[in-house]
């Protein structure tokens, strides 16, 4: 039996819509291009901006990464990227 729509976690209810108004709480606003990238346990998307660029977005599932575990992939990737091997360095919050 699966959960009611009321007690679904949001991350169920990923939508393109929801995808583009989580960047833009980030002031990267989407040209509405969006595409679903191959992952197992989470949900990826490629978006192309407004400014021409393009980002990578993951969505976490929930309940499966400990921050620590999450903390340490964006470690990983961002060591990775400065190795000059291509991948996807963390974007940098503001504040955070």
């Amino acid at each position: 039996m699966s959960p009611s729509p009321a007690l679904a976690h949001p991350y169920e209810s990923l939508t393109p819509d929801v995808v583009l108004d989580a960047l833009a709480t980030l002031d990267l606003h989407g040209d509405g291009r969006l595409q679903a990238l191959s992952s197992y346990e989470n949900r990826v998307y490629q978006i192309h901006l407004e400014d021409r660029s393009v980002v990578v977005a993951k969505f976490y599932r929930p309940g499966r990464w400990s921050e620590a575990q999450i903390l340490e992939e964006h470690g990983f990737s961002a060591e990775l990227t400065a190795g000059e091997v291509p991948a996807v360095a963390p974007f940098e919050l503001k504040g955070a």
